[in-house]
């Protein structure tokens, strides 16, 4: 059914809405366009699990809704999930968007006449169940007054004789002070200090106000911390912040967040070790070590800027008498992405006044009306018919492209006036939308799917050979690489600095995995912030990211393979052609008995294999000073033992005894590189190549089709017109917008 005609699609869904909801049966089919309306070179195309969440999110102004996991995962084709010939429909995927679709219904709707008071409340972390577990059992120390409270409890030194519900009744709990922790928690294990007292009553904006600092902890006396601590909040699996605690100061900071009705807030103390003090001889009283303290968390809302929300009045109205042709009209239009027409909201007003005779309240008729529009074929699906895009749909692209969503007011105006498809206009319009906050939307979705970041944790490192790898570390990664793509994208910086820029954005704990003090000056906290770098740093540029490094290596060894196909398919648009079925997998020698290279020799030695090993090895070998992780290394790190069974004993990340790292090569075109910093010269001396790949990843990102041989063309013509201003990202963005490309279908 791929790319068929909107009819078509319309047809297919009529069938699988009735078999999912059969006591539906009555739900509105809605209208769609004749059948024979040929093909264009984008087709039409289902919304993603991405986009379709956030479409409800800014449609019922509900920030924080997740439904995403509640859809089916989304195919892949030509390196993204937004290509329309892997975007199938199932009676799976109806089934889901149904669910979805009730669940964000009943979410924007309240039953309340007033907004709720505000709840105010102060969570004391000895006063909650995760807390007084540590505090027990010797990962956590009473603190009062910046000291050990030794009138709560001496320092823990081995198993207390009584369990949590004597010290709860001889009144050491709830206690009123401080807290101090020795430990996140870590893989596998259930150190997870929720915040039990406080479950958040209803969804809405929360301000949060966590108090923290750090210490170091030596047997019992608190002393200056090494360095700053780093803590992170949570909800449900939604990072909310990371936050600084400085040392011996107590720091109050603002956190402003959206909270879905249920939640608890996990509290973690990012920057410490998993060390689990309470199975070390001697426990608290014997340790000595950095530790976190949090005094307390203020909580207050939900703070609603008005009632009823923005989004139940779109769903019901603003009067008390419902006019439900208006209230359909007006969701309707915000829906379909257009003007309903008379027909559709007759369609779906007849709907509702069946439900009415049928006995249902009109609240209830009104959103089974409301969940067939979202399950609607014109709104599941984006583009037209062959041939220039009209203003309507040419809003609906734009807001696909740079929010994941749907079109706001002043795009849904603009089209209304005809004036959306003027040049200037069309310009203006994509600066506007890349200034707005919703424009990280397109930065960590176009990311995830260009660069591979979708797979950041598709492999975990052995803590053992990477015991500095941990959840701050992984966020920060990935937290750098967005960071560094938005502020080419603001600042329209040239596209060669994709591969060598003079600075790099960066954090504490970033800087110090990078051994990197930038001209003497160490980079101090959690916040990510643009960082001078020196002249010989390899980090400037995606190629020197630990989120690009991890992403293309298997686990516990680097791969040069994975490595340079990656160059090859997403910097310099020359994708590898896939190994002969025949041929088996490259599997890396992780013994030592050869290097990885003459591994790899030996490997393409077979004619078969040696035209692509020619183009994949040099830029993968280019990458080898970087480990799993994106550390540098100038040796093979090894493990002097061997596992008995597999003879496993080289890998990445032990003792620096290990060969020199070669990461010389030759490219295809002859040119010759002695080190990664010549390597990165190289690349940056060829930047219409670089341009040109980036321009045609967004225009499949944008469009949802490959570029194909008809499209190159025009590719190369957008590049043609970057090049007069330097070839600059955000510069390519707009000639991609004003191609033939992306205005038509």
């Amino acid at each position: 059914m791929l790319g068929r005609p909107v009819g078509s699609l319309g047809a297919v869904l009529g069938v699988f809405i009735a078999l999912a909801q059969p006591s539906n049966a009555d739900a509105p089919s809605s209208p769609t366009a004749e059948d024979g309306l040929g093909q264009g070179r984008a087709p039409l195309r289902r919304l993603t699990r991405r986009e379709y969440e956030h479409s409800l999110r800014d449609l019922l102004d509900l920030p924080g809704l997740a439904v995403r996991d509640m859809l089916p995962e989304d195919g892949r084709r030509h390196g993204f999930d937004r290509c329309a010939d892997v975007l199938d429909v199932s009676p799976v995927h109806v089934a889901a968007w149904h669910a979805a679709a009730d669940k964000a219904l009943l979410a924007a709707t309240v039953r309340e006449p007033a907004s709720p008071t505000p709840v105010s409340e102060r969570l004391l972390p000895g006063a909650q169940d995760f807390f007084k577990l540590a505090l027990l059992e010797g990962d956590a120390v009473f603190l009062k007054d910046g000291r050990y409270d030794a009138s709560a409890l001496s320092p823990v030194g081995g198993p207390l004789p009584r369990k949590l519900a004597y010290y709860e009744r001889i009144k050491l709990f709830p206690y009123g002070h401080s807290v101090g922790l020795f430990r996140r928690q870590g893989p596998n294990d259930h150190f997870a200090l929720l915040f039990t007292t406080f479950t958040v009553p209803h969804s809405g904006r929360y301000r949060l106000r966590p108090s923290v600092w750090s210490f170091w902890w030596n047997k019992g006396r608190i002393e200056p911390s090494r360095e700053m601590g780093a803590v992170t909040l949570h909800a449900a699996d939604r990072l909310l912040a990371t936050v600084d605690a400085p040392s011996l100061e107590p720091r109050m900071h603002v956190i402003d967040a959206w909270l879905n009705a249920g939640e608890r807030i996990l509290f973690t103390a990012a920057s410490l070790d998993p060390v689990k003090v309470s199975e070390r001889p001697g426990r608290a009283a014997e340790y000595v070590g950095p530790g976190i303290a949090i005094d307390r968390l203020d909580v207050e809302g939900p703070l609603h800027e008005g009632w009823p929300p923005a989004g139940h009045r779109l769903l019901y109205g603003e009067a008390v008498q419902h006019d439900v042709k208006q209230v359909l009209a007006t969701f309707l239009s915000r829906t379909f992405r257009r003007p309903a027409t008379a027909a559709e909201i007759a369609l779906y007003a007849g709907f509702v006044s069946r439900r009415l005779h049928a006995g249902e309240p009109l609240d209830a008729a009104l959103r089974k009306a409301e969940r067939a529009a979202l399950c609607s074929p014109e709104f599941l699906f984006l583009g037209g018919p062959p041939g220039p895009l009209d203003d309507w749909n040419l809003a609906a692209r734009l807001a696909s492209f740079l929010w994941d969503s749907i079109p706001d007011d002043t795009l849904f105006t603009l089209a209304r006036r005809g004036r959306l498809r003027h040049p200037d206009v069309l310009r203006s319009q994509v600066d506007r939308m890349l200034d707005d906050p919703r424009a990280s939307r397109f930065v960590e979705h176009f990311l995830d799917e260009w660069l591979g970041l979708r797979e950041i944790d598709a492999t975990t490192p052995d803590a053992s050979l990477y015991p500095e790898y941990d959840p701050h570390l992984r966020d920060s990664m990935v937290a750098e690489t967005r960071s560094f793509f938005a502020v080419l994208l603001a600042e329209d910086r040239p596209v060669t600095a994709l591969v060598d820029a003079d600075f790099a954005m960066l954090n504490q704990r970033l800087a110090g995995h990078y051994h990197l003090e930038p001209f003497g000056k160490a980079v101090v906290g959690s916040a990510i912030r643009r960082v001078p770098l020196p002249d010989d740093s390899p980090r400037g540029g995606l190629l020197g990211q630990s989120s690009v490094l991890k992403v293309t290596s298997n686990g516990t060894v680097t791969s040069p393979v994975k490595r340079g196909a990656w160059v090859l398919r997403t910097l310099l648009d020359a994708p590898p052609e896939p190994p002969p079925p025949d041929i088996p997998a490259f599997d890396p020698d992780v013994r030592g008995s050869v290097t990885i290279r003459e591994q790899l020799a030996r490997h393409a030695a077979d004619a078969s294999c040696a035209a692509c090993h020619e183009a994949i090895d040099p830029p993968g070998f280019a990458l080898e000073n970087f480990d799993v992780i994106g550390g540098w290394r100038d040796r093979d790190r090894r493990l002097p033992f061997a596992v008995a069974v597999a003879d496993v004993a080289v890998v990445d990340g032990g003792d620096a005894d290990g060969r020199p790292i070669d990461a010389s090569g030759t490219l295809v075109d002859g040119r010759r590189f002695a080190s990664f910093a010549e390597f990165k010269r190289l690349l940056a001396a060829d930047p219409r190549t670089l341009a040109r790949s980036l321009a045609r990843q967004l225009v499949v990102y944008a469009t949802g089709a490959d570029a194909g041989a008809a499209d190159q063309a025009e590719v190369d013509a957008i590049v043609d017109r970057a090049m007069g201003k330097g070839y600059g990202v955000r510069t390519i963005i707009h000639e991609v917008v004003a191609s033939r490309l992306f205005r038509e279908q």
